[in-house]
């Protein structure tokens, strides 16, 4: 009996090993569909590449079939003959219709090199399709689609057993499968191509904008970013397998589909490229990393060599094997070689806000790529939506709006910059224009200054020169003729020329006095009359003279504005000591708020029974008049309790 019990036992524990459970049938009902397989999938691998479907459904090969441990089938990278196997999958399907149901089993995926279906009822082969592969044009499918389509009928109440073979030499053996009715196949195509064209024109119109950036600026980084554009257009484009149903013969550019390859390389070193611009490394502590990347630039070249080789020699599956692996590595080296600009540049403090943008933007598309990775070698399973390039089309969105608006900012920054620079560069034309402006205007005045200068010493000092000349020829000519008869008359003439030399050299010294210096203050003015008056009217009893100032100039005087001032004061106190008899004279110097400036002398004299404008017979006060006039400013002489004479200017 203890026998027994321990026989029991042990039966019951050995039972998961001995027995072997079978595979689950899938339920479709017509609220499932689209249905995506991710369940309930079986697997086997081929390593005789010898199966056939018969063999497949003998009930002893179903001990080889394993349930897929991945939710979509995916057994990683294949290179070579010799390791790239044929994979068989098997699901099972039973409909709870009344009615039997037109489907199609889309395998979602355009790369396969061999490609079939089989469908069995449980005892005999029911359904057999055409082997398809990449090199099938797609107008010899049944079904005109980049996908492959095989529509199937479900019968009702019956289980039906689906084996799907696929084999993929090259690259990832992803086997993604969808059950759709074949009622909703023209409502997927027009949605599938609505959103694919979609996505292509959001990048032909960013591509666009860019080339607009590029030439109103010419910086390099927004060429760059055009790259960048177009390689995600490139690697949908291909990947998705448009290139393969619209440009059939253009896969064959390339040996062994390796076309399937250029534009996800392109796109990754187009964005290392770009990254390597963006967020530069170059000129801080951190350039080792700039010079790490120029080595996986210089990887990528050696990658689009590989790709070529094969059409000029023959490569050993050994060789072939070390080239895919260094392939591998320098096909994803870009990915953490970007992320390492980001990292530092935020660690380091280089460059932040471009490294923000640029993490926000490429965080979705490279987390799917990262994980994508880790599916492919196998470390974690294969989910839906790392299989669906839907997915990564939006993330890749994303990260061109981003990066767009972004770089559009960063337009906005250096068009902003620009015409800041211009508003420079013009405010400094104009500044040096008015400067040289003002230059030809101080040098036009400085000479009619030296011409009105002149005029005065010519005028004045002159013509008293002049009349000392012939005063001393005469008196010369006198006594060479004759003998002196009044000696005191010869002695009033020669007073009468020394006199005439003392009023020449004060002249000319007034006037040296007013070119010694371009401009003068209301004090430095006043001075000057106070030195002119105390040294020639100090002596004139009983005449006092009163110097008054008023107010602060706006603006200096210049030099012809003093001289002519002077003049006039000048000979309105001759006039005064000649002809008024006044025993008190006011020169009062009068600055404004309004930047005039007056000079006016008045007397308690005589007075003048004079109007402004019959100045004909007085030579004096002719000149008076013509120097304010001069000066741009007024001249008025009239009677008040004596004489007043003003000019203001």
């Amino acid at each position: 009996m203890a026998h027994l019990y321990r026989f029991f036992v042990l039966t019951l524990l050995l039972s998961p090993v001995l027995t072997r459970a079978s595979q689950p049938v899938i339920p479709l009902s017509a609220d499932r569909l689209p249905l995506v397989l991710d369940h309930d999938l079986w697997t086997l691998q081929d390593t005789t590449h010898r199966l056939t479907i018969g063999q497949v459904m003998r009930p002893e090969a179903d001990r080889l079939f394993r349930a897929s441990m991945s939710p979509i089938p995916n057994v990683g990278y294949t290179s070579g003959k010799q390791q790239a196997y044929p994979v068989w999958v098997r699901f099972q399907l039973q409909t709870d219709s009344p009615d039997a149901r037109a489907l199609f089993c889309e395998v979602d995926f355009w790369a396969f090199d061999e490609l079939q279906l089989f469908i069995s009822d449980g005892q005999q082969l029911v359904y057999t399709s055409p082997v398809y592969g990449w090199k099938t044009p797609v107008d010899q499918k049944m079904v005109y689609h980049r996908n492959y389509w095989f529509p199937f009928t479900l019968p009702i109440g019956k289980t039906m057993t689906c084996y799907v073979r696929a084999l993929k030499r090259r690259g990832v053996q992803v086997v993604p499968i969808t059950i759709r009715a074949q009622t909703e196949f023209n409502t997927f195509v027009l949605a599938d191509y609505a959103f694919w064209g979609g996505i292509f024109s959001i990048f032909l119109f960013v591509t666009l904008i860019s080339l607009f950036f590029y030439f109103t600026t010419f910086d390099r980084i927004y060429g760059k970013y055009i790259l960048c554009v177009l390689g995600l257009a490139g690697y949908f484009f291909i990947n998705d397998g448009f290139l393969y149903q619209f440009f059939f013969d253009g896969q064959f550019r390339m040996p062994n589909r390796n076309v399937y390859f250029v534009f996800p390389l392109l796109l990754f070193f187009f964005q290392l490229l770009f990254v390597r611009s963006f967020l530069s490394l170059q000129h801080t502590p951190s350039r080792l990393w700039d010079r790490v990347a120029t080595v996986a630039l210089v990887g990528g070249v050696f990658c689009l060599i590989s790709l070529l080789v094969e059409w000029i020699l023959y490569v050993p599956p050994a060789v072939e094997q070390i080239i895919m692996r260094l392939f591998i590595f320098f096909y994803w080296l870009p990915m953490p070689l970007i992320w390492a600009f980001i990292i530092i540049n935020l660690i380091q403090r280089y460059r932040v806000k471009e490294a923000w943008l640029y993490l926000v933007a490429v965080s979705p598309f490279y987390a799917l790529n990262f994980l994508i990775i880790l599916c492919n070698l196998t470390v974690i399973p294969t989910y839906p939506f790392l299989e669906s390039y839907e997915n990564y089309a939006l993330a890749s969105l994303f990260e061109v709006l981003v990066l767009t608006f972004g770089l559009a900012y960063r337009y906005k920054l250096i068009r902003d910059r620009n015409e800041q620079l211009n508003d420079e560069r013009n405010e400094q034309q104009r500044l040096v224009y008015e400067a040289e402006v003002q230059a030809l205007q101080l040098k036009n005045e400085s000479l009619q200054e030296k011409e009105r200068i002149a005029r005065d010493l010519h005028d004045n000092v002159g013509a008293q020169l002049s009349f000392i000349v012939n005063s001393l020829q005469q008196i010369g000519r006198q006594t060479e003729k004759q003998p002196i008869p009044n000696p005191y008359q010869l002695s009033a003439q020669l007073r009468s020329v020394v006199d005439y030399t003392r009023e020449a050299i004060k002249m000319l010294r007034d006037t040296i006095w007013a070119i010694h210096q371009e401009s003068f203050t209301l004090e430095e003015f006043e001075e000057r009359i106070t030195h002119y008056v105390s040294r020639y009217f100090q002596q004139m009893e009983p005449l006092r003279i009163t110097i008054q100032t008023e107010g602060q100039l706006v603006q200096p005087l210049t030099s012809v504005q003093a001289l002519n001032m002077f003049r006039i004061m000048q000979e309105a106190l001759h006039n005064v000591v000649k002809h008024a008899q006044a025993t008190e004279v006011t020169v009062l110097l009068s600055a404004r708020p309004d930047g005039t400036f007056q000079l006016s002398v008045s007397d308690n004299g005589n007075g003048l029974s004079l109007q402004n404008d019959s100045f004909d017979n007085h030579y004096g006060l002719q000149n008076m008049k013509k120097r304010a006039e001069e000066l741009g400013g007024h001249f008025r002489i009239y009677s008040d309790r004596g004489t007043v004479v003003e000019v203001a200017v």
